[in-house]
């Protein structure tokens, strides 16, 4: 792997600030790179730079299924195109096109899933958030812009020198939504004032659990015997529909890994999905059979 792609493969792999969303971006802007910058004169070599540079990005963070099935989907779009396209330069022109098409894909579905999650939040309301999400921000965004007024409460969710909900709240501030932030030893008391628990998701398991960062265990499991509603915002990209994670035994330093069944549901771009709905999905499901982006 050429020096400039092991480089963005490793900032991916020691970022600990961003969220799925962004990572999976920045995954398909070096595999544009790869077919814009690779020396193959063959297909059969293209294939086997971009094959090393696939295996990295889903090696180098495991808890994200969402990057692994973006780059899978790359891998087999071009795959597709090897036989059909007369010159190499055409075939590499093609992948960086098919790449520039997924991050258009990924932007769209993630705005979608802010839209979708914006209609769950009323006038003077109570939203908590544990850690950081894009599109838990996005959505609060979305609902703020519509000129409903809400308050906010962000659970501090520390790891070591990060504070995610810090983070969260210096985005929202900027949006003229100002929340207050809750100490992850605080938890108990202030997920009682809400009226509900939006999160992200890093992956969901279709071994009956997913991954966000801590405390989203301790909050979940509060909410639930409160009966407040518990909703992850989620692409169905995020939907570990391939089992890159299926053999994970415990999750990687400030995540937790989530019983599904604490989740009143999925809001995904396409609406809302029950727990029980996620087991039934396919990677189909996931982009559909057509190149996404297209039509």
């Amino acid at each position: 792997m050429k020096a400039d792609l092991r480089k963005a493969v490793n900032a991916i792999a020691r970022d600990r600030e961003h969220g799925a969303g962004c990572l999976t971006t920045q995954s398909l802007e070096a595999l544009k790179d790869a077919c814009r910058g690779s020396d193959a004169r063959t297909a059969a070599k293209l294939h086997r730079q971009i094959g090393e540079v696939v295996e990295a990005l889903i090696q180098v963070r495991p808890g994200m299924a969402c990057i692994a099935n973006y780059a899978m989907k790359f891998k087999d779009e071009l795959t597709a195109l090897e036989t059909k396209v007369t010159t190499i330069e055409r075939l590499k022109k093609n992948g960086a096109d098919i790449a520039a098409r997924l991050i258009k894909y990924e932007d769209k579905s993630a705005a979608s899933v802010a839209r979708q999650a914006a209609k769950l939040i009323g006038r003077r309301t109570v939203i908590l958030t544990c850690s950081y999400s894009s599109s838990v921000c996005s959505a609060l965004e979305t609902a703020r812009r519509k000129g409903i007024d809400f308050k906010v409460l962000a659970v501090e969710s520390r790891h070591g020198k990060i504070a995610y909900g810090q983070i969260a709240a210096q985005r929202l501030e900027k949006a003229g939504i100002l929340c207050r932030i809750v100490p992850d030893g605080q938890v108990r008391w202030h997920v009682a004032r809400a009226d509900a628990v939006l999160i992200g998701a890093d992956s969901v398991s279709l071994q009956g659990w997913f991954l966000n960062g801590s405390p989203t265990l301790e909050v979940a499991e509060i909410a639930a015997r409160r009966s407040i509603p518990v909703y992850s915002l989620c692409e169905k990209a995020k939907l570990d529909v391939r089992g890159f994670i299926t053999g994970m035994r415990r999750p990687e330093p400030g995540f937790d890994m989530v019983p599904l069944e604490l989740i009143s549901a999925f809001i995904t771009e396409s609406g809302p999905l029950k727990p029980d709905d996620i087991y039934n999905l396919s990677f189909e499901d996931i982009f559909g059979s057509r190149l996404a982006g297209t039509g």
